[in-house]
């Protein structure tokens, strides 16, 4: 069992895209719930950890520096929980990190991150997140002073968003934070709002409230006097879980990245003031994928407080159909895509000028794995046909050593991708994909349409077959471990838990891989 399971790390070390061959590696750098990874100008890795901790990494050795533990910190009290439905913890963390964009300059040495902490006292706890502001020196490589620059950040029971972009516009440097609409959905969960009036999701388009907005601040924490609405530190609304944050300097364009409600997760381009829809449109307009939707849109009344208010489309939706009613969430083709960056380098060719989304759900028709869209110059998607495909995926072969990918960063020439998972993978970790300009060819862990089950799901025994000979068979749960080993085309699965599995079939080609579902 141990050799056959390195001889699948030895075989997803290398993965073949469309037109790049890439290495895998991981850096040794112990983590714990990252959530944000920024390549800085300083050439080292800046990452946010649980317990409001902000790392430093050389990106060559994994040697990890805790500069910041925030003494605030603040996990929530049981005070706190919703005591309706699964009666669920309030929402805490540590989240988004940027830069300061004059990082290198030493009078805008700063680091800005969000974590949550408590507004109350032990007695009457009250968590809220606040933007925390650390003075870098590069001299002694330490920080040397910490500010509150924005408190009493909202939470809620899910959706908190989180991430934060600093960008200079027009020569003025601004920093932009996401907010979600901190509701559970009433489709998964319909008792946990009673009645679902309280549910706060129904405020994501009211700028008198904080959640399901994008915010806009001076660097300094202050609220721009151009802001849509004098005094307000909206910038737009509609939003159900946007947990990335993307700048196109090239076009001057923010986009951000939210989680749909099975079905239409999104990627917009954020205009300053306007309405992105939820929960009212999701993804497409055209489509009328939700009741009521197209409704909706044709006698959308604008908010007479903001300037030129209209709904806007999503520049691209996944999964742009009805809901799914089933009640399993890995039947649904959400892919839960959490960051991405703007991959502008020459470094690789095919990037260049394009969008990279990293995702976090591993399902029946979803992996953990890199999209790239690419761009057309004046920004819109490239088209997309059956012999060259936009959006593309990566690295969906390695989810089982990935894990559930959290944020994606790349290396000044463009050549190298850092990823951070927390959760989905036996340990949370760095991962790297170099280009591999030797073009060595190693194949990956084939594609899946190579090997079939049936039946899938199933209750008990299952039947594996493909047009290649098999020689041997595993299943596997989706932290990689092994349950099974089996030299028959059959497996009997009637004692495991019912979930998400992966059958791995050796072959004298490979190890072909598919999913299945124990009912």
């Amino acid at each position: 069992m141990k050799k056959f399971a390195l001889f699948l790390l030895f075989l997803t070390t290398i993965f073949q895209g469309e037109a790049q061959t890439f290495i895998r590696s991981e850096l040794p750098t112990p983590l714990i719930n990252p959530w944000e990874i920024t390549y800085g100008p300083d050439n080292y890795l800046w990452i946010t950890e649980y317990g409001g901790k902000v790392c430093r990494v050389d990106p060559n050795n994994g040697n990890k520096t805790t500069l910041f533990s925030a003494p605030d910190y603040y996990d929530g009290s049981p005070l706190e929980q919703l005591q309706n439905c699964f009666q669920p913890n309030i929402g805490t963390g540590t989240l988004g990190l940027t830069l300061d964009p004059d990082f290198l300059d030493s009078l805008h040495s700063y680091i800005y991150f969000v974590y949550s902490y408590n507004s109350g006292d032990s007695i009457l706890p009250s968590t809220k997140f606040k933007i925390k502001r650390l003075k870098w020196d590069a001299n002694t490589s330490t920080v040397t002073n910490d500010t509150d620059l924005v408190s009493l950040i909202s939470t809620g029971y899910d959706h908190l968003g989180g991430r934060l972009l600093a960008i200079k516009q027009n020569n003025i440097s601004h920093l932009f934070l996401s907010i979600g609409d901190h509701g559970i959905s009433e489709t998964n969960s319909p008792t946990c709002y009673i009645p679902q009036t309280d549910n706060p999701n129904n405020l994501a388009q009211d700028p008198t409230t904080q959640n399901g907005k994008i915010h806009r601040f001076n660097i300094d924490g202050s609220i721009p006097t151009d802001n849509p609405i004098y005094g307000n530190s909206f910038y737009t609304r509609g939003h159900r879980n946007p947990q990335g944050l993307m700048y196109n300097p090239n076009l001057d364009l923010i986009y951000d990245v939210e989680h749909g409600d099975r079905s239409d997760d999104e990627i917009n381009i954020l205009h300053a003031g306007m309405n992105y829809g939820w929960k009212d449109v999701r993804g497409y307009h055209n489509d009328n994928n939700y009741p009521g939707e197209a409704n909706y849109i044709a006698n959308y009344i604008p908010n007479p407080l903001i300037a030129n208010d209209s709904l806007v489309e999503a520049f691209y939706a996944w999964c742009a159909t009805p809901q799914d009613t089933s009640q399993m969430f890995i039947n649904w083709c959400t892919v839960a895509p959490s960051d991405g960056i703007y991959y502008g380098s020459p470094g690789i060719a095919d990037w260049t000028n394009s969008l990279l989304v990293v995702t976090l759900k591993n399902g029946v028709v979803t992996d953990n794995e890199v999209f790239q869209f690419k761009l057309l110059a004046n920004g819109d998607l490239a088209p997309s046909s059956p012999g060259n495909p936009n959006p593309k995926t990566f690295f969906a072969g390695d989810e089982l050593l990935n894990g559930r990918l959290r944020d994606i960063a790349i290396s000044p020439n463009g050549r190298r991708l850092f990823l951070i998972n927390n959760g989905g993978a036996p340990t949370d970790k760095i991962i790297i994909y170099d280009l591999d300009t030797t073009s060595i060819g190693i194949p990956e862990v084939n594609s899946e349409q190579s090997l079939s089950v049936y039946p899938n799901p199933a209750k008990s025994e299952i039947r594996i077959s493909s047009n290649i000979k098999i020689e041997r068979i595993s299943l596997l749960n989706i932290e990689g471990q092994t349950l099974l080993i089996s030299n028959q085309p059959t497996l009997n699965v009637e004692r495991i838990p019912s979930g998400l599995y992966f059958i791995l079939a050796d072959t004298d080609r490979g190890i072909l891989k598919c999913k299945f579902i124990k009912e």
